[in-house]
This record gives structure tokens, C-alpha cells and sequence, in this order.
């Protein structure tokens, strides 16, 4: 039987729009991993500080 699906919450740390799919990426010269939607990524993804670190998605499998 397969285990239900988990449902999260998380806004971006730029916009502070609820998304449910952000990604870990650093958007500036700071360093510092952030979680970022889709929008803010595409506005900072051409920058040379941009670094991706993966994707956080709010549905789960397990």
C-alpha cells in the first residue's frame, strides 16, 4: 500500500510568494543559500553569483 503523499508550505525568501516548488540557489553576492520561486530564480539565474543547489517541492512521497 502506498504511503500517502505530504503537502508543505514555503514562501520564496526574495518575494515572499507561497510557491510550491523553490529552488536553493544563491542569488547574490553574499553567499548565502536561499529558496527562491521560479520568477526570482529567472531574474537572478544570469547573474555571475548565481549558484544553483537544488529544488524544494511542497508534495512529497514520502
Amino acid at each position: 500500500m502506498p504511503k500517502p503523499s505530504r503537502s508543505r508550505v514555503k514562501a520564496c525568501e526574495s518575494c515572499q510568494l507561497v510557491s510550491g516548488t523553490l529552488y536553493r540557489a544563491v542569488v547574490d553576492a553574499s553567499g548565502k543559500w536561499k529558496l527562491v520561486c521560479p520568477v526570482c530564480r529567472a531574474k537572478v539565474e544570469s547573474q555571475p553569483f548565481y549558484r544553483y543547489g537544488g529544488t524544494w517541492k511542497a508534495d512529497k512521497r514520502h
